[in-house]
């Protein structure tokens, strides 16, 4: 059972606050009941679809420049690529998971974790090779395991990104239809929606005296929300989907504030966040985008499918459609190292939806989704879900994490298991026939 301790100071006080001490007063899960087997259940099988640690951005582009008068901040590495911030953190993550699985009884106390009790399988990129190298150095440190990867870097992963890949697509009728019946409005209407986060984000970007407004308006108060209309952009017969205009930048711009507070920038978003408040109001922009271009269940299943069938194959110890090298059917913890993307394909799959206390991003750096198998006293499997996470204050302040000061957990309810136990586990039956149900055969 996972305790939460709110604590909040008062805004008029935040407001007066340094950024790093707002950080260390939001919510952190101030206690944690040892992680315990639960009465008459033994943890069989953990599978954990996690995102990469705190990396730069991925991409600077000359709109992100001319948005505001403002300098962004020069990173230590290349863009895209975890920091090696990012990798400790991580670390801390991995850390936790050996204490929570140790105590779970799934990892011994005394004893290194075989290759065949733990695989970790990353996307090509840098951070995510990286990202499960740090999860094993805090699973399992010393004990020289190693990761798994597709051969070739330079080619897409399929089991990550299959319409990237071309293993199967989409069309852009029904994408479009799909993303508005997602938002509930017209796309067109998002800027009028979320108005207030818009101008918030224009007051931290300082928008009106940016050089955007000097070449796209001739009034001087420039109206974030009115000069950058939201649209949905589709291109490649309906393949590649973007959300642009101030919604979709929003999304970004907030992601990388959110990166350069956890990095440990001393002035990240040039000090114009001011409160918990803040963070909230501006990181919904980000889930908004998220929730639209990776959750819409159209786009979620074409972009998920793999991923789910070698989720639900492990989770029952079958073979993958999708092969995965050395993978054993004895394999404890599967490891996918990944991006928040996949998170939240997953989520709209099966229609799991969340807020983290103490994380605006519902998808936050070194975050995961987190799936377990159970057993009972009779055998019967039974199969729980939850967020793993660390809270923004965790990651501003590289918090050790412990069982007693634990990474942040939210259980997750899953849509459609009707026949779950008091304690919130769905029946390893049913749980497999609903995300089959949700799978694309042209997908596999």
């Amino acid at each position: 059972m996972t305790i939460y301790l709110f604590t909040h100071s008062p805004a008029r006080l935040l407001k007066r606050m340094p950024l790093a001490l707002i950080a260390a007063s939001m919510l952190t899960t101030a206690s944690y009941a040892s992680e315990t087997v639960p009465s008459g259940y033994q943890l069989e099988k953990v599978v954990i679809l996690s995102r990469h640690g705190v990396r730069a951005p991925t991409k600077m582009t000359q709109t992100m420049r001319d948005v505001t008068p403002n300098t962004w901040p020069e990173w230590p590495v290349k863009l895209g690529y975890i920091t090696p911030r990012g990798e400790h953190l991580v670390s801390l993550m991995g850390g936790f998971y050996r204490q929570k699985f140790q105590q779970l009884g799934i990892l011994s106390k005394d004893r290194c974790p075989t290759a065949n009790d733990v695989y970790v399988w990353a996307d090509v990129d840098q951070r995510t090779r990286k990202t499960g190298e740090a999860f094993l150095a805090g699973l399992a440190p010393e004990c020289h395991l190693s990761i798994h990867h597709q051969q070739d870097i330079k080619q897409v992963d399929s089991l990550f990104h299959p319409v990237k890949a071309g293993v199967c697509t989409m069309e852009k009728a029904q994408v479009q239809q799909a993303v508005e019946q997602q938002a509930g409005m017209p796309i067109a209407q998002l800027n009028q929606h979320y108005r207030p986060a818009l101008a918030l984000m224009s007051n931290v970007l300082n928008f009106p005296t940016s050089a955007y407004c000097q070449q796209h308006s001739a009034e001087q108060t420039c109206n974030f929300a009115e000069v950058m209309p939201s649209k949905l952009s589709i291109k490649d017969d309906g393949n590649k989907v973007a959300l642009d205009g101030a919604v979709g930048l929003s999304s970004t711009l907030a992601e990388i504030f959110l990166l350069e507070h956890a990095q440990g920038m001393p002035n990240a978003a040039w000090g114009k966040i001011h409160s918990e408040q803040d963070w909230n109001t501006l990181l919904t922009l980000h889930n908004a985008q998220f929730d639209l271009m990776s959750r819409t269940p159209y786009i979620a299943k074409h972009n998920g499918t793999p991923l789910l069938q070698t989720i639900v194959s492990a989770i029952n110890s079958q073979t993958s459609p999708r092969e995965l090298p050395e993978l054993s059917a004895d394999n404890k913890i599967l490891f996918l190292a990944g991006h928040d993307t996949n998170i939240a394909n997953i989520a709209g799959m099966l229609g799991l939806s969340w807020t983290l206390p103490g994380q605006p991003d519902n998808t936050p750096p070194g975050g995961a989704l987190v799936f377990e198998r159970w057993s009972d006293k009779t055998g019967k499997k039974y199969v729980s879900a939850q967020m793993m996470y660390q809270t923004l204050a965790q990651l501003r302040n590289q918090t050790p994490l412990t069982l007693d000061e634990p990474a942040g957990s939210v259980a997750l309810k899953i849509p459609g298991c009707d026949d779950q136990t008091a304690e919130g586990y769905c029946p390893l039956d049913t749980f497999t026939r609903l995300a089959k149900q949700n799978e694309l055969a042209e997908c596999q």
